[in-house]
């Protein structure tokens, strides 16, 4: 039996009979289908965000908005591993549709939700759409492309994005004055399963040439060789549990979710940070998330944090970057949009075409930063270049975004920011695939964004404390007369219809905030420094093959033995 074979798994093996069998029409249909969907996907994303506020308001649940984004971001944290060995278990195709499926479903419930805990039941099947096609799309370019251009191509996955910023905003807003904001959520299923049709055909052209080869089913028999006897049921099921980690991916997620909501629920819903609720939960939260850690490191065999599985630290270090990233993003901008329409007066629509100037610039950096990496084939200098834009654009912020700087200021702090956080991404993510093994591409590709969700949620949490605990005490502070908290806290109406008093009042407490959001974002920049300066540097190369300093003796033997796919990819993407 081919060695090469020997040690891989059924879908890592179709992942290489993919790049052997796929013409120049299937890479188009597989390469257009996965932008396509990246943009119904955030065409989807932008609408739902723009009119967020208004709908959480309706079921009597803004001040407490940030548990939506809690619980989404801790589900995607624990669903990219899943979905990461899935498609390495069964293969990228098939965990693709069942991405979509949940997507689809995900937007018939919410659409069809009557209160808020039926939205953010919604939540949950709309996480394990979202975390799939997340983690496969870029796992897919990845596999299609070379360590040189693929910077170019996992930025221009983005890049329909730029469209959907402006104009998404707009259809949502619409749909909500009409009454129609159900639509927003009926959208998904119509979206998705429209775009993801090139990604399906080309997917399928390229299972049946497989299938026609032969090379699969030859794959399967040697397998079978080496099995002492055919696994039973019981013994199938038990396998895909350890494969896909279970018992550590609801560790995961029941200790996330017990820590982090008390965050944001404790004075809000649950009578304060001394009730018993609020301590249950976040003792039994924090036990959980110890027990994670031990269970990982002593019982799991297929651990979802694969620490110590690889000789460098660039792909620990470079998650560790962006994660920190994200949490800078997540913390600061959490509440941005509901501050700007209260201390700016501005419509929805307004207030995100001035929040989506960090995303815009944010999303042509990017491709910038991919041509940069291909032009001069390396990653450092333009990291480092990025995060020094990132830090002078959040230093900017916290003067920029008191209700009485300009507007002019105000958007300009985020040109900077989103300048240099594009520089970051991308080329981060090129780092932490190249550095590792293809057969670990999946894992690796999952752990980079489990720490981006993770970071995310844990700074949405951070976001909601310091929003439900501090406005109360600066509501105290600065608007006179008799005030009802839970109307003005939950009602972007009530507080436009208050005298000017109460409205500067409520304009100055909002600020305060925001400047707190700005400091501890900064915060997190510099520790994202921290973790740059521990990834190594190495250059970008036409190959799959990793440099020879990021590789142990016995890597670079089972590197060698899949030179010759290796090489038909490369020839294929010149070809291209």
């Amino acid at each position: 039996m081919d060695p090469s074979v020997e040690k891989v798994s059924l879908g890592v093996r179709k992942a290489q009979l993919f790049k052997q069998l796929a013409s120049r029409l299937d890479f188009i249909l597989i390469i257009s289908g996965i932008v396509m969907v990246a943009w119904a996907k955030n065409w989807e994303g932008n609408t739902l965000s723009s009119i967020t506020p208004q709908v959480t308001g309706i079921f009597g649940g803004l001040s407490i908005g940030s548990v939506l984004d809690t619980i989404l971001y801790i589900m995607v944290t624990v669903l990219l591993p899943m979905f990461s060995k899935l498609a390495d278990t069964v293969g990228r195709a098939e965990a693709i549709v069942i991405a979509i499926w949940f997507y689809i479903m995900a937007g018939v419930v919410m659409a069809c939700a009557q209160s808020m805990d039926a939205l953010m039941g919604g939540q949950v099947l709309y996480a394990f759409g979202l975390s799939g096609v997340n983690v496969i799309g870029h796992i897919l370019i990845a596999d299609l492309t070379t360590k040189v251009n693929r910077g170019l191509f996992q930025a221009f996955y983005d890049v329909p994005a730029l469209i959907n910023l402006y104009v998404s905003p707009i259809a949502g807003q619409a749909l909500y004055e009409s009454g129609n904001w159900r639509w927003a959520y009926s959208l998904i299923p119509f979206c998705i399963g429209a775009a993801s049709i090139p990604l399906f055909i080309g997917l399928y052209r390229v299972q049946r040439k497989v299938q026609r080869s032969g090379l699969l089913e030859e794959y399967k028999r040697e397998v079978a060789v080496t099995e002492v006897k055919p696994k039973t049921l019981w013994e199938k099921v038990r396998w895909l549990v350890v494969e896909i980690d279970l018992m550590g991916s609801c560790l995961l997620a029941g200790g996330l979710c017990l820590f982090l909501i008390p965050f944001v629920l404790a004075v809000s819903r649950w009578g304060g940070w001394s009730s018993p609720t609020t301590l249950g939960t976040l003792i039994s939260g924090f036990v959980l998330l110890i027990l994670f850690g031990l269970y990982e490191k002593f019982v799991a065999t297929k651990p979802i944090v694969p620490m110590g599985a690889w000789a460098t630290p660039t792909p620990i270090t470079g998650v560790l970057t962006c994660a920190t990233v994200s949490m800078f993003h997540a913390s600061n901008w959490n509440y941005f949009l509901m501050y700007i329409q209260v201390t700016r007066g501005l419509d929805s629509t307004t207030a995100n075409y001035v929040q989506n100037s960090y995303h815009t610039v944010f999303l042509v950096s990017q491709v910038l930063a991919g041509y940069l990496m291909k032009r001069f084939k390396v990653y450092r200098p333009i990291v480092f270049v990025g995060l020094s834009f990132m830090m002078i654009g959040m230093g900017m912020m916290i003067p920029a975004r008191l209700p009485d700087s300009s507007m002019v200021f105000l958007i300009f702090s985020q040109i900077i920011a989103g300048f240099g956080s594009g520089f970051i991404y991308v080329p981060v993510l090129i780092a932490v695939q190249s550095s590792v093994p293809h057969e670990d591409l999946a894992v690796v590709t999952a752990l980079f964004q489990v720490g981006g969700t993770l970071a995310t949620s844990i700074g949405s949490a951070i976001a909601g404390a310091i929003f439900t605990n501090l406005l109360p005490i600066q509501f105290a502070e600065h608007i006179p007369g008799e005030y009802d908290y839970a109307t003005l806290a939950g009602n972007l109406e009530a507080i436009a219809a208050l005298p000017s008093d109460q409205w500067n009042g409520v304009v100055t407490a909002y600020g305060n905030i925001q400047r707190i959001f700005s400091i501890v974002s900064l915060c997190f920049g510099a520790l994202a420094f921290v973790f740059f300066l521990g990834m190594r540097s190495f250059g970008l190369t036409d190959d799959e093959i990793n440099s020879e300093h990021e590789y142990s003796p016995s890597e670079k033997e089972k590197s060698s033995s899949m030179a010759p796919s290796i090489n038909e990819l490369h020839e294929m993407t010149n070809v291209k």
